[in-house]
């Protein structure tokens, strides 16, 4: 069977294709307030404080924008990444002071020219053991020594209870859009399918955008294991929050 021929074999060989969706990315995910009430403050405690006020930050998988502008908003040199052109001209739009660039993090080749990446519910969409090495051995390439890399991840062992449950679904609603995401969980793979719906009214006429996502629970002692072998060092994690399934890891480069 060809690659093309099989979606979900499709699916687990490409980034989420978000350019059908980027208008409703850009009104509903990831917002100023959510970056400033949530995402900022726990920055401050495992981040800030080893960082010099001029310091470079990339941001992997920066989406429409939001945090790079925030970062940049505390004094930092802010350069986004993504591998959606659509979300892309929203970042431009939301962050013009700053720089992006186009890219799947897998393929990243960057000098180590960083003195911090975060990475924010982008992993999550890393579907193999692999592919995840590799990030993480890019990641390590484009930071200075004794740079830092904060990422968030979705664990078998934080999940398996909520995937159970199968309460993820996700509607958004205002007057001009509409996005619905169906989570399907296959317990087999420790992956999610998730179908995504949005409804936009464009000149007084209502447009339809559907895609499907696959995201991937890992295990605990696979990421930790990646991190390692490409060298990082004091490597920590912590839950996200009771009930996301979601862990928080910080870690160093040192050579």
């Amino acid at each position: 069977m060809s690659l093309a021929s099989n979606p979900v074999m499709s699916l687990a060989s490409n980034p989420p294709n978000y350019d059908p969706i980027a208008r409703l990315q850009n009104e509903f995910k990831n917002k100023s307030q959510f970056i400033v009430e949530d995402v900022i403050p726990c920055l401050e405690q495992i981040l800030f404080p080893y960082l010099s006020k001029e310091a470079r930050i990339l941001d992997l998988g920066c989406g429409c924008g939001d945090l790079v502008q925030q970062l940049h908003l505390k004094g930092y040199q802010m350069t986004g990444l993504d591998a959606s052109e659509g979300l892309l001209r929203y970042a431009r739009a939301n962050a013009p002071e700053s720089e992006f660039l186009f890219g799947d993090i897998r393929n990243l080749e960057l000098p180590s020219t960083f003195n911090a990446i975060v990475s924010m519910d982008v992993l999550l969409f890393i579907l193999n053991n692999e592919d995840l090495t590799t990030v993480f051995r890019n990641v390590y390439a484009a930071l200075q020594d004794n740079g830092l890399f904060v990422f968030t991840i979705t664990l078998i062992e934080l999940m398996h209870k909520l995937a159970e449950e199968k309460y993820f679904n996700h509607i958004y609603v205002n007057d001009e859009c509409a996005f619905l995401e169906l989570f399907y969980y296959k317990p087999e793979e420790k992956m999610w399918e998730i179908k995504v719906t949005g409804f936009e009214l464009v000149d007084k006429t209502w447009k339809r955008s559907d895609t499907t996502w696959l995201r991937k629970d890992h295990l605990l002692t696979d990421v930790q294991s990646a991190l390692e072998n490409v060298g990082f060092t004091e490597i920590s994690h912590f839950e996200l929050g009771e009930g996301t399934g979601s862990a928080c890891f910080v870690c160093r480069k040192h050579l």
